[in-house]
C-alpha cells in the first residue's frame, strides 16, 4: 500500500495551500470542511474563499483570514464539532 502524503502551507494566516484532499464536504465564508487522504480537515476562519480546487491532483487553496485548522478524524466528528460550533455562536449572540 502506497504511504499517503499531506502538505499544508499557510502564509500570513490568510492563504492557505493544502494537498491530499479528496472532497470538499461543505464550505461558507466561516468554515470549509474537507475529506483528504488522512481524514478530515476543517478550516476556520472569517471571508473564506476556495480560490482553487483540483480534486485530480488533490489540491485547495484557500483564502481569507484563517483563524483555525484542524485534523478530525471522521466525517461524525466535523458534524457534531460544527453543531456545536454554531450552537455557541448563537447563544454568544
Amino acid at each position: 500500500m502506497a504511504e499517503s502524503r499531506q502538505r499544508l502551507l499557510l502564509e500570513d494566516r490568510s492563504q492557505l495551500a493544502l494537498t491530499g484532499v479528496k472532497a470538499v464536504d461543505s464550505f461558507d465564508e466561516q468554515l470549509i470542511a474537507l475529506d483528504s487522504e488522512l481524514g478530515g480537515v476543517e478550516i476556520s476562519g472569517e471571508g473564506l474563499q476556495i480560490g482553487s480546487l483540483d480534486l485530480d491532483q488533490g489540491r485547495v487553496e484557500v483564502s481569507g483570514r484563517i483563524d483555525s485548522v484542524a485534523f478530525v478524524k471522521s466525517r461524525e466528528e466535523r458534524s457534531v464539532r460544527h453543531k456545536s460550533k454554531k450552537a455557541l455562536s448563537r447563544l454568544l449572540k
